[in-house]
């Protein structure tokens, strides 16, 4: 266990400035008006099911580049994957921009928000799509940094992220140094100039960091290859695709929750917001055992790669006793950090409690799923979570919440059920995994190379 939170440690940091970020953009929108706290619930809602796909892509990378590293590769010869990924992180922020402004506005419009609501979130997507090619790019730095094991890079580029979100939210939002009030819309500003700073930030570390600046990334002067982007697309778009199912599960959910009003999407967004903000913890330990499982098989040590994967599904078990634990006994504390509106803070309340309830859930399968992808296991993965999300979790929780009238509360217990079927799943697929491996290279390569060997 020590390794991995030594590696995982930076990215905690990092993880937990991420969400810091959003968790500011969450409190500083319920601030102003619950109309605010509502565009900006649902813009982000939406955002999550289009960028978590965009994350999962470039997360192949990290799979890719630690067996590399494992394999004692060549430093410059993993630099020149990089660099050739870069130009693909381009595209796919490209594309993402393309996505939010075409689609921001006819999806915010069908949802039943208020009118005033409906504008400020359409208007905070159109602002954050400005800001999604520099996010591809940073992605894809990110994870070929952590690949390598430096993850104390990101996690300098995510507090500086998080403090510069802060003072332009503080600027744009509320009107600030003869900035105009643009409220949710000022939201989205801050959030696309912070991703292009960020951006910046981390290129300049690669060319400061002595691990990072031996890939000689800016020496490469490459075009994507179609090995290359072959591999990284093999690896990372069953990821791209099984966070897709989970963020766009957890996404559509937020969006349903507008169809019963303002003040329950501003509830729920308090509650899931807290919630994603534990769930940094887990999520980190997933991203190190990512690397830790590659690392071991890159060396041909499968029983380590085992024991990695298992240190880091115990880790993730004993931290969601606390995250559990906070949500239980402190509801009302921390749904006051959010807001004071009366009319939300009750049902954000009664949502946290459900939301203790998927804490172990949500904990074991990121660590299933994270070590899982050091074994470049991502296709039957995707499926187990396809199956878990839509056709457990979903159903149950929307048939409960609309057509059995039970009301928003079971929206949560869909999400319960989804995590749950979940967990279960990438565990055994895990365990199913990691014996192969101690058969041998083939037998790994014959299970995750052929799906219907599940």
């Amino acid at each position: 266990m020590r390794p991995t939170l030594r590696l995982a440690s930076p990215i905690v940091v990092a993880q937990l400035a991420m969400i810091g970020s959003r968790t500011a953009d969450t409190i500083m929108a319920g601030r102003l008006s619950s109309t605010d706290l509502a565009a900006v619930a649902t813009g982000m809602s939406y955002w999550m099911i289009i960028g978590l796909m965009m994350i999962g892509l470039a997360n192949g990378v990290s799979a890719i580049v630690s067996q590399r590293d494992g394999a004692d590769e060549a430093p410059a010869s993993i630099g020149r994957f990089i660099h050739q990924v870069l130009w693909l992180g381009l595209l796919m922020g490209v594309l993402m921009a393309a996505l939010l402004w075409l689609t921001g506005g006819p999806v915010t419009g069908s949802l039943g928000l208020s009118a005033e609501a409906t504008a400020s979130a359409r208007g905070y997507l159109h602002m954050v799509a400005f800001g999604a090619p520099a996010l591809g790019m940073m992605l894809v730095l990110r994870f070929g940094a952590e690949g390598v094991g430096d993850t104390r890079a990101f996690m300098i580029v995510g507090i500086v992220g998080l403090i510069a979100n802060v003072g332009l939210n503080y600027v744009f939002m509320y009107g600030k140094l003869g900035a105009p009030a643009l409220g949710a819309v000022g939201c989205g500003v801050a959030t696309a100039l912070v991703d292009w700073l960020m951006f910046l930030a981390l290129l300049g570390l690669y060319a400061r960091r002595p691990r990072l600046r031996a890939l000689a990334l800016f020496a490469a002067r490459e075009k994507p290859t179609r090995a290359v982007a072959s591999e990284w697309w093999g690896v990372g778009a069953p990821i791209g695709a099984m966070l897709t199912f989970e963020a766009g599960f957890f996404g559509v959910v937020g969006l349903l929750m507008a169809r019963f009003g303002d003040a329950a999407a501003a509830a729920h967004q308090v509650a899931i917001n807290f919630s994603a903000l534990c769930f940094m913890v887990p999520l980190s330990l997933a991203f190190a055992s990512t690397v830790r499982v590659g690392n071991a098989l890159g060396r041909r040590q499968p029983e380590a790669a085992r024991t990695a994967a298992q240190a880091g599904v115990m880790l993730a078990l004993a931290f969601s006793a606390f995250s559990a634990s906070l949500m239980l006994l402190f509801p009302r504390q921390i749904v006051a950090i959010y807001t004071a509106a009366p009319e939300v803070v009750a049902t954000a309340v009664g949502f946290l409690l459900w939301a203790a309830l998927f804490q172990v859930f949500d904990c074991l399968q990121a660590s299933a799923a994270g070590g899982l992808r050091g074994y470049k296991d991502t296709r039957v993965p995707m499926g187990l979570t396809l199956v878990a999300y839509w056709i457990v979790g979903m159903p149950l929780g929307a048939g409960l919440a609309f057509g059995a009238d039970v009301g928003p509360a079971a929206l949560w217990w869909g999400i319960i059920a989804g995590l749950g079927t979940a967990s279960v799943l990438l565990l055994w697929r895990l365990h199913r995994v990691g014996n192969a491996a101690l058969a041998g290279p083939q037998a790994l390569e014959s299970l995750v190379q052929e799906p219907k060997n599940i």
